[in-house]
Parts: structure tokens; sequence; C-alpha cells
């Protein structure tokens, strides 16, 4: 399959939303850092491809409380569930709750994802 030019502007964005905010983990001594971009499996980077080509277009979400439902949404349909421990392999998530119960560093953690997102919306650019 040819890569379009726009298919390769997702992934500098993707790649750059994820990593940064794997930096932004480790910086804040967060309980839960993601692996990095190049790790993930395939079918995370799929599905994380499309959230990047919707935060990043007019029909993107408007605020961080939004955004996290909607990864709710997208872990749970990758069969992700709530666990006290977040396991790649059993698939569970310790912030597979409502945003208003996330711990304060989980909800700074979506604020940073959703700032991250807008960064890459306005500065990477074709």
């Amino acid at each position: 399959m040819v890569e379009t030019v726009v298919d390769g502007l997702i992934q500098k964005r993707a790649r750059f939303v994820s990593d940064a905010g794997r930096l932004a983990a480790i910086a804040a001594n967060a309980p839960i850092v993601p692996e990095p971009w190049d790790e993930r499996d395939e079918d995370f980077k799929s599905r994380f491809l499309k959230v990047i080509g919707e935060q990043c277009s007019e029909d993107r979400t408007k605020s961080p409380e939004e955004s996290h439902e909607k990864w709710m949404e997208t872990y749970k349909k990758m069969g992700w569930k709530y666990g006290e421990k977040r396991d790649p392999e059993a698939k569970t998530h310790p912030d597979m709750v409502p945003y208003d119960e996330l711990p304060q560093k989980e909800k700074d953690k979506d604020e940073i994802f959703f700032a991250l997102c807008d960064i890459a919306r306005q500065w990477i650019l074709l």
C-alpha cells in the first residue's frame, strides 16, 4: 500500500504525541509510563493513528474529559478493562474509570495529551 502524504503526516503527529506524552509521564513520575512508539503493538498503533487523525481535525474532542471518554471507548474495543495495575497482556488498566474518578496525576496526563494533540495539529504540518 502506498503511503499518502496525509498518512505520513498523521504518522509524524502520532509519534510526536505518543513519545512526548511518554516523556511527560517520566518527568512527572507518573504511575504509568507507556511504552515507546516503536514498541507498541500494531493494533494500538492503528487505533492511535485514528485518534490522532481525529484530534488533529475539525472533529476533535473539545476537552480532556471528552478525550478520556473516547480513549476508554477505544480501549474497550481492544478488549481492555479496569484493573488495579496496567498489564498489556491481561489488558487491564487502572484508568478505565470515568474522568472525575481519575487521580489528579492522570487528569494532568489527559490535559497534556490534549495539549500535545493541539501542538501537533498546529505545528506539525505537511
